[in-house]
């Protein structure tokens, strides 16, 4: 895994890691977080750009997926994240980090909404080998 040890664009961390696909069943009911700005930032059109949001806390066991109905005017959230060695599924995560995709130039102000993403849990693991049916 390659990492950002402390900020985006800061000191680059790699760690060797063993991983496996593995499936998982999903509770239907979810929550849905938004993206609030924590800084101003200036955008360019088609120039990625990392921009701090208010934390958001991912429980143990919980998938997050964007939710595309609501974006800024001037983009949209591409991924999220946080600084620091990612954590697997089965710990708390934070999220205090976009990656910021802009179609026009302009300017993000602190506490504008950027984003929404939604929260599932995952209710049980399976077996790589496991019938999805």
């Amino acid at each position: 895994m390659v990492y950002w040890k402390d900020q985006i664009g800061g000191k680059i961390r790699k760690v060797s890691i063993d991983a496996f696909p593995h499936g998982f069943e999903m509770n239907p009911k979810g929550e849905w977080e938004m993206l609030i700005a924590a800084e101003d930032k200036d955008i360019r059109a088609n120039e990625l750009i990392g921009i701090a949001v208010k934390k958001i806390e991912i429980p143990e066991k919980a998938v997050i997926m964007p939710c595309y109905f609501v974006r800024h005017a001037f983009g949209t959230v591409a991924t999220t994240g946080s600084v620091g060695i990612p954590k697997p599924i089965e710990e708390k995560r934070t999220i205090d980090t976009v990656i910021f995709h802009p179609i026009f130039n302009g300017e993000i102000h602190e506490g504008e909404l950027l984003g929404v993403i939604n929260i599932f849990y995952a209710t049980r693991f399976l077996s790589t080998n496991a019938s999805y049916l």
